[in-house]
């Protein structure tokens, strides 16, 4: 995604090629996240919508410095489901646990700079493999996936979508960031 001060104001003025390109870029990665988190499709617009509305009131207020908008909105929206389930969540005596600042603010921190690491990993990989990656990240079935590359069996589609996830998770282990980051 375009991060110069142009695609900001464009975000801010609402051009609608700038929110196209944030949803086309963003959404499904935050939707994925949030199914796989026993949430809905319905919560994650929610979620999603939300994260673009706290961006936008921060960037108008310019309370915000923002090295790379995609990273900062998915992990904006990762917190805010995580404080969704918070709410959610019932116990015993009724308690819901505060998180301190301090605690929530390095918790972003680290998801940021792990989402970052991933997506510059990502890049790195082979177009095709990028593409069979977002197929499988879109649940995607197997047969699908066989039919887009004329492959002979889903057993090969398998095989493919295998090595496609090792080469990403070498490319991340080689990254001294990553030792950093799972400390």
């Amino acid at each position: 995604m375009h991060e110069d001060e142009s695609f900001i104001q464009g975000f801010l003025a609402g051009d609608p090629e700038v929110l196209q390109k944030i949803y086309k870029e963003s959404y499904r990665y935050v939707e994925l996240h949030i199914i796989s988190r026993n949430g809905t499709k319905d919560d994650a617009q929610d979620i999603f919508q939300n994260a673009l509305v706290q961006l936008y009131v921060k960037l108008k207020e310019k309370k915000l410095n923002i090295q790379k908008f995609d990273n900062y909105l998915f992990t904006v929206c990762k917190n805010l489901w995580r404080r969704e389930n918070v709410k959610k969540r019932v116990t015993n005596i009724d308690v819901i646990p505060l998180v301190s600042e301090e605690l929530d603010k390095a918790a972003f921190y680290l998801e940021q700079n792990q989402w970052e690491l991933y997506k510059e990993k990502f890049e790195k990989i082979t177009d095709q493999c990028k593409e069979i990656l977002r197929l499988i990240f879109d649940k995607k079935s197997y047969g699908e996936i066989v039919e887009k590359y004329a492959y002979s069996s889903q057993s090969v589609a398998r095989q493919r979508v295998f090595k496609c996830k090792k080469r990403l998770i070498e490319l991340i282990k080689k990254d001294e960031r990553y030792f950093q980051l799972k400390k």
